[in-house]
């Protein structure tokens, strides 16, 4: 039987699975429910699990023959977002919602499991399955990493479902495919004074106006228009009323690159725009810069493996290799400082219901998407490990 028919066949085990993880959605570092039932369906497939912090949650499938070891992750968190589907499944956590499809990675991954335990005398070395938390606030990757689990691993794999891309296609991209992620906070100190009485004051939303203008050029300026990076200002708060000059202002907003270098150059740039700006009205700044998560640079060799086994699911005509770089980011990216690796994307709209974008209140995900997802999973580990 192909991988894919065996896949189909476990398409309603799937689709309950993430129906229940979609009815009970959790937010980041807070995936206590959605542990507990990963760890309930790997103990029903046969899987010993461990926890890695409070809510990742990682399994082994051991060949018990010496090999090499490949990481598979899906991750598990859901949004801040209020659903507006009406379906059986919406979720029943007010102001919580999977609208990125972390339901269905999760699902597409523990049915692989069941196939790759059938499986088990087909392949040489070790399966891990990382089912890893808090990703869309760039965390839980490097504690996974910080854990040693990674210590021993060969390859990395993940799969991201893709509402722009039907079902039955992969996007696969060699190289640069997502973006870093920094989210940087600039808080702008100055002096209050009478709206009237400017020589008196010292403007912190003035600096700050500045401070967003200005980072709107630097990009222009300091990167190369073929590699591309972008700065974006998505917060200003400042002032208390309209007749008084505010005293203090706070920026947010994030720098997205795609090499190690042009992170640090625009890292370096922000700091200090936001530095020299204040200090020349006579104010002062603190900047504070997160490093969510590194960019995205599949593996070539990687890559290469992993078309090879797509093209045995999905027909080489539905794989896709020419898709283009996006400035989104996903910390499965940080696997890569400890085990070369690659990420794909894989189609899951079957319609207009299921093609809303990602991060959308409407977002869903078409039910025959699992098998594809699932079926890649289990044939790239079984080429790997061959």
């Amino acid at each position: 039987m192909k991988i894919l028919d065996e896949t189909c066949n476990l398409t309603p085990y799937m689709v309950d699975l993430r129906n229940y993880f979609h009815a009970h959605p959790e937010l980041g570092l807070q995936e206590f429910n959605t542990s507990k039932k990963i760890e309930e369906e790997l103990d029903k497939i046969g899987l010993e699990h461990v926890r890695v912090g409070d809510t990742n949650v990682i399994a082994t499938i051991d060949s018990g023959k010496k090999g090499k070891t490949l990481l598979l992750r899906a991750d598990i968190d859901a949004l801040p977002i209020q659903e507006a589907n009406d379906v059986p499944y919406k979720s029943q956590n007010k102001g919580i919602m999977h609208a990125c499809g972390h339901d269905g990675h999760t699902a597409s991954l523990l049915g692989a499991a069941k196939i790759l335990i059938r499986h088990k005398n087909d392949f040489t070395g070790r399966i891990i399955l990382a089912f890893q938390a808090a990703e869309e606030i760039g965390k839980g990757a490097r504690d996974i990493i910080d854990a040693g689990i990674l210590d021993t691993a060969d390859r990395c794999f993940g799969i991201h479902f893709q509402s722009s891309l039907p079902v039955g296609t992969v996007g696969i991209r060699s190289g640069a495919d997502m973006a870093s992620c920094d989210r940087f906070k600039i808080t702008v100190s100055g002096k209050s004074a009478h709206i009237t009485c400017p020589d008196q004051g010292i403007d912190a939303l003035f600096i700050a106006s500045l401070i967003a203008t200005k980072l709107q050029t630097v990009v222009s300026r300091l990167v190369n228009p073929a590699e591309g990076a972008l700065i974006g200002v998505g917060r200003i708060e400042s002032g208390t009323s309209y007749n008084i000059i505010a005293g203090n202002a706070e920026l947010e907003g994030t720098i997205r690159t795609f090499t190690k270098e042009t992170r640090e150059k625009l890292q370096k740039a922000v700091t200090e725009i936001a530095s020299n700006t204040a200090k020349e009205y006579g104010g002062s700044s603190e900047i504070f810069i997160d490093d969510l998560c590194d960019p995205v640079n599949n593996d070539e060799e990687s890559t290469k493996e992993v078309i090879t086994s797509a093209e045995k699911i999905f027909g080489k005509e539905n794989v896709i290799t020419g898709i283009e770089k996006r400035f989104m980011a996903d910390n499965f990216a940080d696997y890569f400082r400890k085990a070369p690796g690659c990420y794909v994307h894989v189609g899951s709209s079957d319609g207009e219901r299921t093609s809303h974008d990602h991060h959308n209140e409407h977002f869903d995900l078409a039910e025959t998407c699992y098998a594809y997802a699932a079926a890649l999973h289990v044939q790239y580990a079984l080429d790997y490990l061959k």
